[in-house]
């Protein structure tokens, strides 16, 4: 699987598990504070350095869980 797919597929599986939570559910991100499940989905949908790193963390997390 190329790297870009790759990325498009974990961002869309990450985005989904958002997309089941309240948009105004408030998580503080270390060294961030507060954000809203809503402003991180819209982080994630920009393809900015803070969607991509949320993507990254989530995408590990659930490596973690996995195993």
């Amino acid at each position: 699987m190329k790297k870009g797919n790759l990325e498009k597929e974990q961002k869309e599986l990450v985005l989904a598990r958002f997309r089941t939570l309240n948009p105004n559910s408030k998580i503080i991100l270390g060294g961030m504070g507060e954000i809203t499940v809503g402003e991180m989905i819209e982080n994630i949908e920009e393809g900015n350095e803070l969607g991509k790193k949320i993507v990254a963390v989530q995408i590990r997390m659930l490596q973690v869980l996995a195993t």
